[in-house]
């Protein structure tokens, strides 16, 4: 029940990337955003008040569907509403969204405890403020002019998009190891006991609050090294925890290298997204957190496989090869800001 109820979760986020994606230009960002911000609200409450497991599913379906109208159309209006030196590093602090959701929700759980329609009420009230604060902050954030080019198949299968909408797919599928069995490797391979594998959960979360200097790191790098860095991490932080499962001393780097490295990439791909999509912002985040979500959705089912056969262990360092694989997509093009050279300091 459990899993059909995460699953159908899922699909309703991959939906509402979708929607978002098709109609952020005409609705304007505001009103997906604030749209999918009520939707969260809703299906906390229903889940807050659920009665049983249909009930339970319906809240989670709802509720799922909120990430995936908000986070898309915040690419439009970032391109809209900031000057574009400022633009990189707003999409690296809004794709760190979920370190900041980790670190204000573990607290409020664990301090309700079994209190569970509590926390889920509590969390319902946190939702209506950021949308409500949401709506105010976007309020000069509307829909794109008739004249923008019609959305066209050819841009997700160009040369440009291709390497970035493939390493999407792949950091998804190589990551959905850790996200998915990372609590039972170092649980029951490594011995620790669920209590303690837990912790690896929270310090990813904190970790991913990395994911907020993305910007300053591809002004100073460049989008290639910074991608091929955080590939190289995130493929050591799987080999890491199947190495050692048992030692603090590998799970903890590991927990904080995926956490960190797992974020940076992200907010590389909505930089490099913006720069592809410049015309279509929210619809190529959209496509690019779309093949994210397939690879999360079907790297467990490819792991579970391989774990059957092999164990555990090789599963997450099948995971970092796949991860690993990234670097070859990075960006060959600029995603630095570069201000134009003014007439004097030319001459």
């Amino acid at each position: 029940m459990l899993g059909l109820i995460g699953t159908a979760s899922f699909a309703a986020y991959l939906v509402a990337t979708v929607v978002a994606g098709l109609l952020s230009a005409r609705a304007g960002p505001r009103l997906l955003v604030v749209a999918g911000g009520c939707l969260g609200v809703l299906g906390m409450l229903t889940v807050a008040s659920a009665g049983g497991p249909p009930a339970l599913a319906l809240g989670l379906f709802v509720a799922g569907a909120s990430s995936g109208l908000v986070y898309p159309p915040l690419a439009d209006a970032v391109q809209q509403r900031l000057a574009p030196a400022a633009r990189a590093r707003a999409l690296a602090i809004i794709s760190s969204g979920t370190g900041w959701g980790v670190l204000v929700s573990v607290p409020i759980a664990l301090a309700l405890g079994s209190s569970w329609r509590a926390t889920w009420l509590v969390f319902a009230a946190l939702a209506l403020a950021a949308t409500l604060w949401a709506a105010r902050a976007l309020r000069g954030a509307v829909a794109a002019p008739e004249s923008i080019d019609p959305l066209r198949v050819s841009w997700f299968l160009c040369p440009r998009s291709g390497p970035l909408l493939a390493g999407a797919f792949l950091v998804g599928l190589g990551s959905s190891v850790y996200w998915t069995f990372a609590v039972d490797l170092v649980a029951n391979d490594g011995g620790m006991g669920a209590s303690a594998a837990r912790l690896v959960l929270a310090l990813v979360g904190i970790a991913s609050l990395a994911g907020a200097f993305s910007g300053e790191l591809v002004e100073r790098l460049g989008a290639r090294p910074t991608i091929v860095a955080g590939a190289v991490a995130l493929s050591s932080s799987l080999a890491l925890v199947a190495w050692s499962p048992g030692s603090w001393l590998a799970v903890a780097p590991s927990a904080i290298l995926f956490g960190a490295a797992y974020n940076v990439l992200l907010a590389v791909d909505a930089i490099w997204s913006a720069r592809v999509f410049a015309q279509r912002p929210a619809t190529g985040l959209a496509a690019v957190m779309f093949l994210l979500a397939l690879g999360l959705l079907a790297g467990p089912a490819v792991a579970g496989l391989m774990a059957a056969s092999f164990g555990l262990p090789a599963a997450f360092l099948g995971g970092a090869a796949v991860v690993a694989a990234t670097a070859l997509l990075a960006p060959r093009e600029e995603l630095r800001h570069r201000p134009p050279v003014s007439s004097a300091a030319s001459g």
